[in-house]
């Protein structure tokens, strides 16, 4: 794509990634439309896509308010637009499919910024690898009310890489305008395997205990098990061949350092940072539950670094161990309860495992 080419930027799943990315956008000067459901097309022909800070500050900006257009189907759309910016949950991929081919077909190009491994291999046998960008968005951000999108933490900002030797020059001059940090990768898998070892961590475990990823950081047992599902994470890539690679507010590879010290001194280092930078905000699988969807994203954060050690060698019991039990936890909320808020009983079900500390 082109950063001047005609047409608008589709944001095709327009939660709250999608909402903050395509207002940023607007604010720019760029032309985008939002395909959304019905409640956030109403509430957006009452009032403006509104971005504002979770906490008000010094450092924080004011809220942001523009109109943006929306779409129910992408056979509404006036005009072929240049570029798509995917933003769906992974078990939403395989539906958008017909869609995004009929996009492709037209001229688009599609930028997946979804969490996990594993979007970019999907997409790219379904489009072709010359219509498929990578994204990380690292940004934490939710949505308060249809249209009004809360901004949790002011730092972070926007990774990009090519999938399949692609160019990443123009998508680069179209963030450019937005107060977004933007930072390229060399390779899609260096950019969202670096991204999947921050998507995993105090993810699982949280959303088994019902418990904020601050206050898990602030156990040692179980930062322990984090520290564990993260060196297997790691190693899985180091036997791949993907290397590593700094994102936005977020030092991949310092991180990656201090988790191979010693427990108790990586604990020490690392534990405060941690639970600051995730705080007392639910991560996404604990949403998923909480939503009894009967599905989660489990498969594409530790669920792909089991089938990546499968695939190289590598052991990885502590994350077999987490997407075993979240899995069974999304398929049957009864499954959910001895967890929560009982790290004791869930500690011992990873020990039983051959997971534990």
């Amino acid at each position: 794509m082109s950063a001047g080419a005609g047409g608008p930027v589709l944001i095709y799943g327009a939660g709250a990634v999608g909402q903050f990315l395509g207002g940023s956008l607007a604010l720019a000067g760029r032309e985008v439309v939002l395909l959304a459901r019905p409640g956030l097309r109403a509430a957006l022909a009452r009032a403006p896509l509104t971005l504002l800070a979770e906490r008000p500050g010094l450092d924080a900006p004011p809220p942001d308010a523009i109109a943006v257009p929306t779409v129910g189907a992408i056979g509404e759309l006036a005009r072929p637009t240049a570029l798509v910016i995917l933003a769906v949950k992974g078990y939403d991929t395989a539906g958008a499919l017909p869609d995004l081919r009929q996009l492709v077909a037209a001229g688009a190009t599609v930028l997946t910024v979804q969490n996990g491994v594993g979007h970019e291999e999907t997409l790219r046998e379904a489009l072709g690898a010359g219509a498929v960008c990578s994204g990380a968005f690292t940004i934490n951000v939710s949505v308060a009310a249809p249209g009004r999108v809360v901004r949790h933490t002011m730092k972070g900002g926007l990774g990009l890489a090519p999938v399949g030797g692609g160019e990443i020059a123009p998508l680069l001059e179209l963030f450019r305008p937005t107060a977004l940090p933007v930072v390229a990768a060399r390779t899609h898998r260096v950019l969202k395997w670096s991204k999947g070892l921050l998507n995993i961590l105090g993810n699982a475990q949280s959303a088994l205990l019902d418990l904020p990823p601050a206050a898990l950081f602030a156990d040692p047992r179980l930062f322990a098990i984090e520290r564990r599902a993260f060196r297997e994470a790691h190693a899985v890539m180091r036997a791949a061949g993907i290397g590593l690679t700094d994102l936005p507010a977020y030092p991949v590879r310092a991180l990656t350092a201090g988790m191979a010290l010693p427990a108790p001194l990586a604990h020490r280092l690392l534990a405060g940072r941690l639970g600051a930078g995730r705080g007392d905000k639910l991560p996404s699988l604990a949403l998923d539950l909480h939503a009894a969807r009967g599905r989660s994203e489990i498969a594409w954060y530790n669920g792909a670094i089991v089938a990546g050690g499968a695939r190289y060698g590598v052991p990885t019991p502590v994350n077999a161990a987490l997407t075993r039990l979240v899995t069974a936890a999304t398929v049957d909320p009864a499954a959910w309860t001895p967890y929560r808020g009982n790290p004791a009983r869930l500690l011992a079900e990873l020990e039983r495992d051959g997971a534990g500390g």
